[in-house]
Formats: C-alpha cells, sequence, structure tokens
C-alpha cells in the first residue's frame, strides 16, 4: 500500500531525503469557513509546540525543556538512522518574538522502519542543545490508554485548508501556528484482519486512529467500513491534517496523547464502499483517515531516553 506519509500540517541531498519524508503527517484543516480553526493561534498559545526546520515538521517540548517528541519519519523514512550532515532547528513562536534552538542529539524509536508509517512505531526525541526558555510551555506526556473516544486538540505549522477541497498548498508561508479538534475514533488495530492491504506487521495498540466527518454518513469513513465506530462528526469545530503537521501534538486533558503521522483516503486500505470526497488520496479533504502515533504506548521507551525528565 502507498505510504500515507511521504509528505511533510509536510546535506543537498540530506535535505531532500528528510523533506520527502516530512511530507507525511499533515497540518490543520478546517472543516467549514467559518471554523474558529482557519484562524492562527496567538502567540501565547501553545508556546512549546515548535517549528522543525529545515524539515517542516512540528514537535513539542517535554517536561524539563530539554527534549522534543515528533514523529521519526520527520528525521528518516528508512529506518533509525540519522542521515549523515542532518542538522534540525526547534523554533519557538513566542509573544516576543522567536526562540530558535539546535538540535544537538536525535533518538528514534527502534522499531522504526519507515516508508509505512502506517505499521507504528513512528515516533522520535529530540534533544536540545539547551533548555528551552521559561516562555516555552512544557508539556507531560499522557500516560493513560484511555484515548478512544476522546476529543482532542491538534497543533501544527503548515498548509491550511478546507475539508471540500483539502489543503491549499499556497497558504501559510510564514508557518503560523493552528490548531482544531476532532475524536479519536479507535485503534490503528481495527485495520489488521478487516482491510484489503497487508497489515501483518502492523504494531498493535501503537496507533490512534480518526476520520475527518462533514456532518454526513456519506464521508464517514470509519463508520461505513466499521459501523460500531460511526460517528458524524464535530460539525465546525473538526479538523484534519495536512503538510506541514507531522509530528505534532494532539492533547487530551492538556497532555500530548497522540503524534500525527499518516494521513490517507481510505481507498488506500478497501476498494469499495469508499468515502473519500474526491479522488486524491492524500489532500486531507472530507473521508480521509489519519493516524496518530499513539504516546501512552511508548511511555517506557519516552522515559528511557530521557530520563523521565
Amino acid at each position: 500500500m502507498k505510504s500515507a506519509i511521504k509528505i511533510l500540517l509536510m546535506t543537498v541531498l540530506t535535505v531532500l531525503l528528510v523533506l520527502e519524508a516530512a511530507e507525511a503527517g499533515r497540518s490543520i484543516i478546517s472543516a467549514f469557513a467559518d471554523s474558529s480553526s482557519r484562524k492562527p493561534l496567538a502567540l501565547e498559545r501553545y508556546t512549546g509546540v515548535a517549528y522543525l526546520e529545515p524539515v517542516q515538521c512540528t514537535g513539542s517540548v517535554l517536561t524539563g525543556g530539554l527534549y522534543v517528541i515528533t514523529a521519526a519519519h520527520c528525521l528518516n523514512e528508512g529506518g533509525v538512522k540519522i542521515p549523515a550532515g542532518t542538522a534540525v532547528t526547534a523554533t519557538f513562536k513566542v509573544p516576543s518574538g522567536q526562540v530558535t534552538i539546535p538540535v544537538s542529539n536525535y533518538y528514534i524509536h527502534p522499531g522504526w522502519t519507515g516508508y509505512e508509517s502506517e505499521v507504528g512505531n513512528d515516533i522520535a526525541i529530540l534533544k536540545l542543545k539547551r533548555i528551552a526558555p521559561p516562555s516555552v510551555e512544557q508539556y507531560e506526556i499522557n500516560r493513560n490508554k484511555n484515548e478512544v473516544g476522546q476529543l482532542f486538540t491538534k497543533v501544527g505549522y503548515g498548509y491550511i485548508g478546507l475539508g471540500n477541497k483539502g489543503q491549499n498548498e499556497n497558504s501559510n508561508s510564514e508557518a503560523k501556528r493552528y490548531a482544531g479538534q476532532n475524536r479519536y475514533d479507535g485503534l490503528g488495530d481495527i485495520f489488521k484482519s478487516s482491510t484489503e492491504s497487508d497489515m501483518s506487521e502492523l504494531v498493535l495498540g501503537s496507533q490512534l486512529i480518526f476520520d475527518f466527518d462533514d456532518g454526513t454518513a456519506e464521508h464517514d469513513s470509519l463508520g461505513r467500513h466499521f459501523p460500531k465506530l460511526a460517528d458524524r462528526g464535530l460539525g465546525k469545530n473538526e479538523i484534519a491534517t495536512a503538510s506541514g503537521d507531522s509530528g505534532g501534538p494532539s492533547f487530551v486533558d492538556g497532555k500530548i496523547a497522540g503524534i500525527s503521522s499518516w494521513g490517507y483516503s481510505d481507498r488506500g486500505f478497501f476498494k469499495t464502499n469508499i468515502g473519500d470526497i474526491d479522488k486524491i488520496d492524500d489532500n486531507g479533504s472530507f473521508g480521509e483517515i489519519s493516524g496518530d502515533t499513539r504516546v501512552s504506548f511508548y511511555a517506557s521507551w519516552i522515559d528511557k531516553v530521557t530520563g523521565g525528565r
């Protein structure tokens, strides 16, 4: 199956490789034009969510201020080895201006194999060269496996757009920070034996999935394929992701519960009963399905890397 993570809310050779990997996880696409998620966030909101360059991804500062959590595919699609010459910076946009801190070290989950992000293990930790200043928020990770059915707030940089059109690739050239809500419909485990794609390597329990609803049963993709997951969405508050938001956080009760990993049309998993509103497989339009790396599943690994800080 074609990977959903070959873009990105998303060294000449090294940068090209990293940018290709970064195009997968996407940014904030609003359901409708009158949604509040169409407006960029005020600079005092979510100051700990950083813009990662040159990979054009998103990351979040963990408690302690020294480590940033993001997606593995932002650094390398092919495995755990970082391409030689990779140099990433984290830029925090705060009311007083921008704070840019270089990354001194990278930790990719050892189970990350690349390319097929929907398999799992799409998580990485970046160590900053210095602790982020007090103006930058720090976030705890969610450790409770209670995410399914929960509303979440997703934050990211990158393209914006509308559900009936998908992402606008001429938008957000200044990489402003956007946010919006959706609901976790289930675990990625549901794809293990229910799709027409090879999901034999799926890491069970490692992903949270949601779809982009427009309020109709026709485009409720997960509901069409899995009736028990039927949910017509949040109306004006519903969002999806687009190129630029890979690695971005999804907050549940103020803690990081998910990391933007992949997004794709349901036709990437099924041949019939398609809910995607258009024939473009990865533009973030109504009916597409997205997967977040489930942070609670990786809590022990995160603690090992960061020393529990």
